[in-house]
């Protein structure tokens, strides 16, 4: 997946992507089905990981890795909560099937609060049936599952519901799904599908490993991610078709074509379409360097990559300097150009804040200022050549006249 869509699809579906519902294991209200490590790190001389021992404690059970950008992410909310509670019955335990020396390097450079659990024979992953991480599991103090969720919906006040004895409710994560295949007949091999979407107040996707599905998107919306760029740069010389649509490419596993490629042919053809790449001089918002060692912008020590963003702010851990231009194109609607000159191997661990009330395209002048303050960036108007997406529609000649 390129740049411009691993930020667009996770800015919207983030949570969606890296966290599923759990469809079987254990249930809240039943005792959990496992609880041991083959390595208990950061806890104390002769602590122990079973049911008998953490009975009478709260306990959140993480399970995570380092190479998970939104595991990484959530440590410091789950590090905050830890604090608050370090002086009361509640113990964090951090569940990952990596290695120790993996850990211990990461924990070097990225602390967590909590005692680490290896999992190296991944028994409590399928025991808990976790397919997907970050994943929370919850025990309330007599040893009975009280939520299974996502870390940062977990919150003070959860905690201390369940040390008073109160269950709690807290929702699981769960993504888009595509449409059910009919019973009995069997998945295609190959496919590449457009057609009219009865999803049309709701919108899901996923896309990787040779398929593609987007679920109640219209044409204009499609555009721009399967030609790889940005709303604004995409000029249209005549007008799209209306509705809602579902787009969808399945490949056999052995293929190596492009599903962006293919769909791309796909809707030219079921849309009467043309598409081409012109490179023009355009107004633009040119990125900089303002002054190093701003607070909000720090290198990532660690490989793992996760962003997050709503109106009034956006952040994540291993971001690249191309990716906040790319939010901040998204968000200004205008051509924003990358000449900081930043670069780093994991990228960098960003915080960024402002003053926004609603939804929408945020005031230029406010955000200017949070980029200088928070990120030690600044944005500079001038006129840079961009590359724009041309779409026009297919001239469809005339028949002949016959005397």
């Amino acid at each position: 997946m390129n740049h411009f869509k691993r930020l667009t699809w996770t800015t919207l579906f983030s949570v969606a992507l890296c966290f599923s519902a759990q469809a079987a294991g254990p249930k809240v209200g039943e005792p959990p089905p496992l609880l041991q490590a083959t390595e208990l790190l950061q806890a104390p001389p002769g602590a122990k990981m079973d049911a008998k021992s953490l009975r009478g404690k709260v306990i959140v059970l993480e399970f995570w890795a380092t190479w998970c950008g939104p595991c990484v992410a959530a440590i410091p909310h789950l590090n905050e909560l830890a604090e608050k509670f370090k002086d009361k019955p509640v113990q964090f335990i951090a569940i990952t099937t990596e290695d120790e020396t993996t850990i211990e390097n990461f924990l070097a450079k990225r602390p967590i609060h909590a005692w680490v659990a290896l999992d190296r024979n991944n028994a409590m992953n399928k025991a808990y049936a976790v397919t997907a991480i970050p994943h929370t599991v919850v025990l309330d103090k007599d040893g009975k599952i009280a939520a299974i969720t996502y870390p940062t919906y977990l919150t003070e006040k959860h905690i201390n519901d369940l040390l008073a004895g109160e269950k709690i409710s807290l929702v699981t994560g769960g993504g888009a799904t595509v449409p059910a295949e009919k019973e009995k007949e069997a998945p295609p091999l190959f496919q590449v599908l457009i057609r009219p979407s009865t999803y049309t107040n709701a919108q899901g996707c996923s896309w990787g490993d040779r398929r593609m599905t987007a679920t109640g998107y219209t044409v204009k919306q499609m555009l721009p991610m399967i030609f790889d760029t940005h709303d604004d740069r995409v000029i249209t010389n005549a007008p799209l078709p209306a509705g809602h649509f579902d787009f969808i490419v399945i490949q056999p596993r052995d293929s190596d074509a492009d599903p962006d490629a293919l769909m791309q042919e796909a809707v030219k053809l079921a849309f009467g379409l043309t598409a081409k790449r012109e490179t023009n001089q355009v107004n633009a918002s040119v990125l900089k360097v303002k002054e190093t060692n701003a607070p909000g912008l720090t290198a990532s020590p660690t490989k793992a990559m996760a962003w997050n963003s709503r109106p009034g702010s956006m952040g994540g851990v291993g971001v690249s300097i191309q990716s906040i231009a790319s939010f901040l194109e998204n968000e200004l609607e205008t051509p924003v150009v990358d000449e900081t000159g930043l670069t780093n191997n994991y990228g960098y661990d960003v915080s960024l804040k402002w003053e926004q009330k609603s939804p929408g395209k945020p005031n230029l002048e406010v955000l200017k200022k949070a980029l200088r303050e928070q990120l030690g960036l600044e944005l500079v108007s001038d006129q840079r050549p961009i590359e724009m997406l041309v779409v026009g529609r297919i001239e469809t000649p005339e028949p002949e006249k016959r005397d």
